[in-house]
């Protein structure tokens, strides 16, 4: 994969950007790349919301990763830290690039499994 194709947008609201979630955010974002699945954009959004939450969850992460043909996956998870917030979100787009290989995978499976049985049966007729 061409790492040059992908576009990667970091942006932080109500808080300073640091160098070291900029960082993670980066090798992340590449550990997904160096995957199976093509991911053409990338667009990362760290929110600081304190006055809107009464709890101690105030750091959010929300990452949007595009496929091919238009296809999104997004995760936003709040947590204590940023760190935390990144991790997390960066998981559950993991587990949802999974899923979308797995179905890939099975759907492929099926129609070979189809041309298969069709060679099978005009070689019978």
């Amino acid at each position: 994969m061409d790492e040059q194709s992908l576009d990667v947008k970091i942006e932080s609201r109500n808080v300073g950007m640091t160098p070291r979630w900029k960082t993670e955010i980066e090798r992340r974002v590449a550990a997904l790349q160096m995957g199976i699945i093509h991911i053409t954009h990338a667009r990362v959004t760290l929110t600081k919301n304190a006055h809107h939450k009464k709890g101690a969850d105030n750091a959010e992460a929300l990452v949007v990763i595009t496929l091919p043909r238009k296809r999104t996956v997004t995760a936003r998870k709040e947590s204590k830290t940023f760190e935390e917030a990144i991790r997390a979100a960066f998981l559950a787009v993991d587990h949802e690039l999974e899923k979308i290989e797995e179905k890939r995978v099975a759907r492929s499976a099926k129609a070979a499994g189809k041309k298969s049985q069709k060679r099978e049966a005009l070689s019978v007729a």
